[in-house]
């Protein structure tokens, strides 16, 4: 089979294309960083260097191809703007170039307004719905473990994590490698119609993040501090996040003060549970705590 995937060798296409290259299939990737070719290349794929808003660059990369990979990446100031423009960017190049099997990472609440940045990618949800005849895999990831990384400042610094979230909040989170197991899954054989398919790897409060992360960095003092909403949007400031991404930003964490709302419509879809427990994670995140060299955080809409 012939793909197009989105998302260069990013934390899940490293595992993606180096599987269905050896599985046969004919793999172009694009990416944005001519730097990349060369790597992509020695895989076995084809590299194609363009941007996602291109929508005619798109629309010529998807041209001939039995199923693409769509995923946004980078951020912009104009969250929702620019997401609904990409959606339609997405939409135009897919019906533009035939395409009639498309999987498209997402996100958990994808569908739920007063969930703030992760609301955003409904318009891309919604643009390729309207699509007719063509088949549709949303992978919606739950929290990512990489974003977690965000914190080995302070715990470096104070021994602890700050969140505006309660300690004994209920969450889910997942790894990269899990999520990567579930594209190439669904890629493989995407099924008919617009599907829905949750990926998870485990579920833990903030109190058992905290006594696993301090059992692996052998740190008995780590702590959980919880912080007001005040507090956390002006610590996104002091970060340099836009203003017009704090508000949002702060929404959304609001919401996941909200776990029954959170995760009510996995229940009405299917769920890949992963691989990758807490325990694992904490010890990946002590290897990086002690070299120095966390994961990049899952930038685009954290969750």
């Amino acid at each position: 089979m012939k793909y197009t995937l989105l998302g260069s060798l990013g934390n899940i296409n490293r595992i993606v294309v180096p599987q269905l290259i050896q599985a046969g299939h004919d793999v172009t990737v694009i990416t944005t960083n001519p730097q990349r070719q060369a790597q992509i290349e020695a895989l076995g794929a084809t590299a194609a260097v363009g941007t996602m808003t291109d929508v005619a660059f798109l629309t010529q990369q998807f041209t001939g191809r039995d199923v693409v990979y769509l995923m946004i990446s980078g951020s912009d100031p104009d969250l929702f703007g620019s997401a609904k423009r990409q959606a339609e960017i997405f939409k135009t190049a897919v019906a533009n170039a035939g395409v009639k099997k498309v999987v498209n990472l997402s996100s958990i609440a994808a569908q739920d307004k007063p969930a703030g940045t992760l609301y955003a990618y409904h318009f891309i949800e919604d643009a390729l719905t309207s699509l007719p005849n063509v088949d549709v895999a949303f992978v919606r990831p739950t929290g990512f473990y990489n974003n977690l990384y965000a914190n080995m400042t302070s715990i470096k610094a104070q021994h602890a994590i700050f969140n505006n979230i309660p300690s004994n909040a209920v969450h889910q989170y997942v790894a990269p490698s899990d999520i990567a197991t579930k594209v190439f899954t669904l890629l493989t054989q995407v099924p008919t119609g617009k599907t829905i398919h949750y990926v998870i790897s485990d579920t833990f409060t903030g109190d058992q993040l905290i006594a696993a992360l301090a059992q692996a960095l052998d740190l008995p003092d780590l702590k959980y501090v919880e912080i007001t909403d005040d507090q956390f949007a002006a610590g996104l400031r002091q970060a340099g996040v836009p203003e017009t991404i704090v508000g949002p930003y702060l929404q959304s964490t609001q919401y996941q003060k909200h776990p029954d709302q959170l995760y009510a419509d996995l229940a009405n879809h299917d769920v890949y549970t992963g691989q990758v427990k807490l325990a694992d994670f904490a010890q990946q995140f002590a290897a990086a705590y002690r070299s120095g060299n966390g994961p990049q955080a899952h930038t685009v809409i954290s969750k």
